[in-house]
């Protein structure tokens, strides 16, 4: 059974900790997305959201807690499986920068923010990984 206990438990293991919706995120350690994360937690189980939490908790992307990037970030995970099979994975997927990708969809379409987000997270990892297979051939 899925549970608040239980997202918060995997949460604090990268360091984050939730505030309330109505209160302002003060720092990259902290997210409104409680919810989304139970939501993710019910649906896909603790490894899954461990894998979302682990990808996001990166140097450049930490701090990327909200709800769009935490449900792409998912979506690629769950949609991508030839992707994300590949040993280069995380590596490929470091090298994105989340939080530029959530301003660019949200100047392409505010109002479907989390899907503009994974089709833009899917294309930029396919490039990402594309450009690694380039360099290995080089």
């Amino acid at each position: 059974m899925a549970s608040g206990a239980v997202v918060d438990r995997i949460a604090s293991e990268f360091g984050v900790h939730f505030v309330s919706s109505a209160k302002r995120v003060e720092g990259r350690h902290q997210s409104k997305a409680r919810k989304t994360c139970l939501a993710l937690l019910k649906k896909h189980g603790a490894e899954h959201l461990r894998l979302v939490f682990g990808l996001i908790n990166t140097p450049v992307n930490r701090g990327n807690w909200s709800a769009p990037v935490l449900s792409a970030v998912s979506w690629v995970v769950v949609n991508q499986l030839g992707i994300v099979a590949r040993k280069d994975f995380v590596t490929s997927f470091d090298r994105l920068d989340l939080g530029a990708l959530h301003a660019r969809a949200k100047n392409i379409n505010p109002e479907a923010l989390t899907i503009t987000l994974a089709v833009l997270l899917s294309y930029e990892l396919d490039q990402s990984v594309q450009s690694g297979l380039s360099e290995e051939a080089a």
